[in-house]
This record gives C-alpha cells, sequence and structure tokens, in this order.
C-alpha cells in the first residue's frame, strides 16, 4: 500500500510537541534530551526555532534550560504547526506555487488537487497536539 509521508522536519517536530504535551503543564524538553531519543540535535534546533518564532513555544537557555509549550496542547492545531514547520500544505506544486509545473495549464487533475488539499487542511483543522497523545492534557 502507497503512503503519504510527512516530511523529517515535520515528523521530527510533531514528535517533539508530543513529548512536551506528555510532560505536562510544566514539561521542559534540551536538545539533548531530544538527541539521546534519536532526534538530530542541529536539525531539531531549526525546527524547534520556527516553533518559538510562531509562538508554540518557548525557550530558555542554561542549566535546566531547554523548550517548553507556550500553550495548551488542544489549542495548537496540527495543520497550523504543519504550515510552521513546512510551509502551505500541498501534494502538487501547482497548488500552491502556481506556474511551477510545464503542464498546469493543460493538466487534468489540477481541479481534484485542489479540491483535495483543501478538504485535507478541513481535516486536519479538527486536530490539535492534544490528539497526538490521545486527547489527554
Amino acid at each position: 500500500m502507497a503512503t503519504f509521508n510527512l516530511t523529517k522536519k515535520a515528523d521530527y517536530g510533531l514528535s517533539m510537541l508530543s513529548l512536551l504535551a506528555a510532560k505536562g503543564k510544566e514539561g521542559r524538553v534540551s536538545l539533548t534530551e531530544l538527541s539521546q531519543r534519536g532526534l538530530p540535535k542541529a536539525f531539531m534546533a531549526q525546527i524547534a526555532n520556527k516553533m518559538v518564532r510562531a509562538g508554540f513555544l518557548s525557550s530558555r537557555e542554561g542549566r535546566g534550560g531547554g523548550y517548553s509549550l507556550n500553550q495548551e496542547p488542544k489549542k495548537i492545531g496540527l495543520r497550523r504547526v504543519l504550515e510552521v514547520i513546512d510551509g502551505d500544505l500541498a501534494l502538487v506544486t501547482c497548488v500552491n506555487r502556481p506556474g511551477n509545473c510545464p503542464i498546469e495549464d493543460r493538466c487534468w487533475q489540477k481541479g481534484f488537487m485542489l479540491r483535495f488539499t483543501y478538504q485535507m487542511g478541513q481535516v486536519m483543522e479538527k486536530y490539535s497536539v492534544a490528539d497526538l497523545i490521545g486527547g489527554k492534557k
């Protein structure tokens, strides 16, 4: 069976948010802890910085530092997280960057892809970080 895959960046970012959500309100995670869990430290720093700029996380440097959630997990929508990490969500380039496909003006599937991308976004709107850990927190 074919799979629809998240990017590594999105997968790792959701893993970080899941870990923080599972740790609870005062939970904090460092890049070192993330790397001990198999997530690449430098890559996670880039992803975490995007999430800090978006307001999902706060960071604290020094001993006992790391990243923590700025909001309750149920208030952090998955669609928004994925857009922050990867940019606009679309299965094919023409949906979010018109003019980049050589057959765009005669493509039979473009209408479907536009509708499907819209519907996929609507479904993602229904889920939050809390759902990643079974709706807890």
